[in-house]
């Protein structure tokens, strides 16, 4: 009669050679993370709202970091850092809480139409309105356009995005119809100023319009 020990062997062999593989797996996955993402509250990327200037000069080389001012918006600048100030999808501005010492960010932001970097569910430059009321799972709140804060998203009206990119930090999304082909002018001054606009706006769905700025803020 052979022991029942016997036959208990080859299940826990494979009971510890899965859970080998288990933490192989994870371990791999941890040092194989997409260096371009930045969670919304600044933690747990390469990048976050505990990067000095020194770190970003270990992480992409010193000709690679220029120190300089940054634009705000209507007209308003101010000092800070820029990342590859020479290739748009890999560049990067930083404001500091205290520009003297560039040792805590106060704000990261990129704009243009591509970029590597980028934020939870792939949301990066070029992402389409319909696209992240997909992600949301419902329609949200953005302002108007043609105005130095375009289309700036105010509220996720409680949908799956309002947990995912809001956190201690927060993540600023502008939006702009960059080609808005068969769209009359008569139709798109629907959707033009500070007001507030729901997503689902016939103009706004119509016009798709797609993500032109984000800006990374940590208090």
């Amino acid at each position: 009669m052979r022991d029942e020990h016997t036959n208990l062997r080859p299940c826990f062999t494979s009971w510890l050679f899965g859970l080998f593989l288990l933490s192989v797996l994870a371990a791999f996955s941890e040092n194989t993370s997409d260096p371009w993402i930045i969670p919304p509250g600044g933690e747990g990327g390469d990048i976050g709202k505990s990067t000095t200037r020194e770190d970003l000069v270990r992480l992409f080389g010193t000709s690679n970091v220029i120190d300089r001012d940054v634009d705000l918006g209507e007209g308003e600048t101010e000092p800070g850092t820029v990342v590859f100030s020479r290739d748009p999808k890999r560049s990067i501005e930083i404001l500091w809480k205290d520009p003297a010492t560039k040792r805590t960010p106060k704000q990261f932001q990129i704009q243009g139409q591509e970029s590597l970097w980028k934020t939870a569910h792939g949301i990066s430059l070029g992402t389409s309105l319909k696209e992240l009321e997909r992600l949301n799972g419902r329609p949200f709140l953005l302002t108007g356009f043609e105005w130095d804060y375009s289309g700036t998203e105010t509220s996720w009206k409680g949908g799956a995005l309002a947990k995912e990119l809001q956190g201690d930090g927060n993540l600023i999304l502008r939006l702009s119809p960059t080609q808005p082909t068969g769209v009359s002018r008569a139709e798109l001054t629907q959707v033009l100023g500070e007001s507030e606009f729901s997503s689902h706006h016939p103009v706004m769905q119509k016009v798709n319009p797609r993500i032109y700025q984000m800006v990374w803020t940590f208090p």
